[in-house]
């Protein structure tokens, strides 16, 4: 068996006996040219950095074939923030390739790597994947963390846009969705703010568009169902979590982040977040508990938060409300066999995260 060979099984067999997710760990295996003498290793995690030549038993006379290198690779920004709207994450640096997820304006990415046009990045879900250049701006942590420190107010409404002066028939500096961080100052017009955004544009927002960034506290169960409902309609759209689209674990995920806690990107990763309900009757459940779906209870597809009245909402063609019980007459037959299981997300200890979390930090979830 050649080097080449022997480093992918390798690599292979300790990623599987590890259980690491493709989705938040990075690794890549290549022969450098001329002579494809070294074989160079790619890997996000330091652990698998010093594991791989021990399970390989390669001695140090061995060694120099093989280069293992830790990401973030040198020479790239210890920060980027999106500086669109939306800024699209795919699963390889190419337009056509899957979108696995996004990040809106402000959000901190940390790149890890880049190739071309496009940085490898790990959101602050732990998430990996593929921004385009032209979405995104150096941005140090320490400048960001003071950028949020002074954006006492965000974007309140599904969408909005800034504009060049404070009247609608002005030109516009950006669109922005929900969410969005500003720094908010009077406009010295009635029914605008003038506000400065994450990259540092100025411009014009109504002022009817913005609220105040919630204090960190205690998430009402009341609120998430209202910012939840907020949605509805929105299209349905595979790796989307923002108004322009979701998917079901997009959505979910926008309601809870919305509220200062991050959770898992996945259905199948926010069903292993906070305690499990051990319940089959809807009159136990929460409002804010995620229910969870799938044709084999060990693969988890869908997911939907409680709303009051034995009603859930998820994303499935678009944001909708809907009941599992038969009775109700918005019953979804085809989920109601489907349902696998509850979890409560808020009473997961230790996750609650403020706005501007420092990816940096890698948010590792437990499975129970």
């Amino acid at each position: 068996m050649n080097m080449l060979q022997q480093i992918n099984d390798t690599l292979a067999a300790l990623l599987e006996e590890r259980g690491v997710d493709a989705r938040t760990t990075h690794t890549h295996v290549t022969s450098l040219p001329p002579d494809g003498s070294v074989v160079e290793v790619e890997v996000s995690d330091p652990d698998l950095a010093d594991e791989l030549p021990r399970r390989l038993g390669l001695d140090a006379e061995r060694r120099p074939g093989l280069r293992v290198v830790v990401l973030p690779r040198a020479g790239l920004s210890e920060g980027m923030i999106a500086a669109s709207s939306v800024a699209d994450v795919r699963r390889l640096p190419s337009h056509p390739s899957e979108l696995v997820t996004q990040v809106v304006y402000g959000d901190l990415v940390l790149p890890l790597k880049q190739e071309g046009e496009w940085f490898l990045c790990r959101i602050d879900d732990g998430y990996l994947g593929w921004i385009r250049s032209w979405h995104l701006v150096e941005a140090p942590r320490a400048g960001h963390a003071e950028f949020i420190r002074r954006s006492g107010h965000r974007v309140g409404v599904n969408h909005s846009e800034a504009l060049t002066e404070p009247d609608v028939r002005s030109l516009p500096v950006t669109d922005l969705v929900i969410g969005t961080p500003l720094v908010a100052e009077a406009s010295g017009r009635r029914g605008w703010a003038a506000v400065e955004l994450p990259d540092g544009k100025r411009g014009f927002v109504r002022r009817p568009h913005i609220e105040k960034r919630p204090r960190q506290g205690t998430i009402s169960r009341t609120k998430l169902v209202a910012t939840g409902l907020r949605f509805l309609g929105i299209p349905y759209l595979w790796g989307g979590n923002t108004p322009k689209g979701f998917d079901c674990s997009g959505l979910v995920q926008r309601v809870y982040r919305l509220h200062g806690l991050v959770l898992p990107r996945d259905s199948d990763m926010q069903s292993r977040f906070g305690p499990a309900r051990r319940t089959r009757d809807l009159d136990e459940l929460l409002p804010g508990d995620l229910l969870f779906f799938g044709k084999v209870p060990q693969r988890i597809t869908h997911v939907g938060m409680v709303l009051p009245d034995r009603l859930f909402l998820h994303a499935y063609g678009q944001v909708r409300v809907n009941s599992l019980d038969p009775g109700h007459p918005l019953f979804e037959p085809s989920l109601a066999n489907d349902w696998r299981g509850v979890r409560d997300p808020l009473g997961q200890p230790g996750h609650p995260v403020p706005n501007g979390v420092d990816t940096a930090l890698v948010t590792r979830f437990p499975k129970e």
